[in-house]
């Protein structure tokens, strides 16, 4: 004659859970010889534990509690040998043996109800300042309930979407909140999408019911993945990008003799080269090595593969072009990363000309550069290698003028350029678990 122990651990866990005051401390949990006293310590066991589970208010249970006692339900059993009680005492066993076979049950039932009530928080935001459009994605099974509720002083619009599937299941414009609950019809990622009318404050409550006991945990992890993609394709969001087009397939070199040698032994302090851009380019961007020393480096003729690198890495931020306060704007973030290597004893006179014949005359020598029209804010007098942005301005043509002011020695340049078209670049969120998971 036995009953499995797990009875005294289920007792003091209702006894924990409902600040009940019953000990379990004095019971002794080692099997009896005698089987009237083993009846004796069961029944008693057995009457306390079925006045606790009758009495327990089984909606404070945690996740974790309600599995324990769901699986513990499942283990509870009593048996005894005939042959070693009397009819009478066999009769008594027999009626307490279904007693314990009803608590089971009993146990069984209550802890799956509540864990078809219990609700796993996947989201729990409150007085959350969202400025632009907010996905919160879910994993959710077959027969689960999804429940939402979200509230705002400002108009929003919130849609339920099937990842998996790529379709909108729900959407909604609410003036102040929304509460939808949704019975799970397919295994999948879904996307609880909140889109303000402006800058505002909302609260937003994702929970969902479970209908398998293994799934009574944290919610699922979710790994996302920013990929680019077409206009049309379900989740396309655009974001500001731009398109980088080589002006010069081959770096640009020019040789810059000092003023002594430039007047005596031919060769010119002077280069100028025409920059055509194709249409829509709003700006260039160029750089600009400046040598002492006519040998090329491995990094020349690296600017574009470089600009398109750290254009990939950035692509997704949806930066604006440029931006002055900051300087954090996408233009600028290229040329951060990208800036020429830097002679200390090379310098020269860049100048930006957008009129073909004050371009020509500086060419042609014919006058100093102080007594012609260049763009001065674009210009740079005693530079080094450097790289920058210059505005075309709506022009299809610039001309970027160098000039070495220096006397005896001479300079050299390695000059690249690329113009830079803007366009909105589209990508979407790609959604996956762990399959191990």
């Amino acid at each position: 004659m036995k009953i499995h122990i797990i009875i005294l651990f289920v007792l003091a866990v209702l006894c924990g859970c409902t600040g009940g005051t019953e000990s379990t401390g004095s019971t002794d949990c080692t099997e009896s010889n005698d089987p009237i006293d083993e009846y004796n310590e069961v029944f008693a066991q057995v009457q306390k534990l079925e006045k606790i589970v009758e009495t327990a208010d089984w909606s404070v249970f945690s996740a974790e509690e309600l599995k324990q006692m769901h699986t513990i339900g499942k283990e509870l059993y009593y048996d005894y040998n005939p042959m070693d009680v009397t009819p009478e005492q066999a009769s008594a066993c027999e009626t307490l043996k279904t007693r314990v076979k009803n608590l089971r049950e009993q146990i069984v039932s209550k802890s799956s109800d509540a864990i078809k009530e219990a609700a796993v928080t996947a989201y729990n935001h409150t007085d959350m300042l969202i400025e632009a459009a907010e996905v919160y994605p879910v994993y959710l099974q077959k027969g689960e309930t999804l429940n939402v509720v979200a509230s705002s002083e400002q108009r929003f619009t919130l849609k339920i979407s099937n990842a998996n599937s790529r379709s909108v299941l729900n959407s909604f414009v609410a003036k102040t909140s929304v509460e939808h609950s949704m019975e799970i019809k397919n295994t999948a990622i879904y996307l609880v999408e909140v889109i303000p009318t402006k800058a505002q404050y909302m609260d937003l409550s994702v929970k969902y019911n479970v209908a398998d006991l293994s799934r009574l945990t944290s919610p699922t992890p979710i790994d996302t993945e920013q990929v680019e993609c077409s206009k049309g394709d379900f989740g396309a969001k655009g974001v500001p990008g731009i398109f980088m087009n080589k002006c010069f397939e081959e770096p640009r070199k020019f040789t810059l003799r000092g003023q002594i040698k430039a007047a005596f032994s031919g060769g010119g302090a002077k280069a100028l080269v025409a920059v055509q851009v194709p249409a829509g380019t709003t700006d260039i961007l160029y750089s600009m090595r400046i040598d002492t020393s006519e040998s090329n480096r491995d990094e020349d003729g690296e600017f574009h593969d470089n600009l398109n690198s750290t254009y990939s890495r950035v692509k997704f931020l949806g930066l604006p072009l440029y931006e002055k306060s900051t300087s954090n704007g996408l233009l600028n973030t290229l040329l951060d990363d990208n800036r020429p290597l830097r002679d200390e004893d090379a310098y020269c006179n860049m100048y930006v000309f957008r009129n073909q014949a004050q371009a020509k005359l500086f060419q042609d020598g014919k006058k100093p550069a102080s007594q012609l029209k260049y763009d001065v804010d674009y210009s740079t007098v005693g530079t080094q290698s450097c790289n920058g942005r210059i505005p075309m301005k709506g022009t299809r043509t610039i001309y970027l003028g160098f000039e070495n002011e220096r006397m005896r020695y001479t300079n050299y340049l390695w000059v690249e350029v690329e113009a830079i078209v803007p366009k909105t670049v589209y990508y979407k969120t790609k959604y996956s678990i762990d399959q191990a998971t």
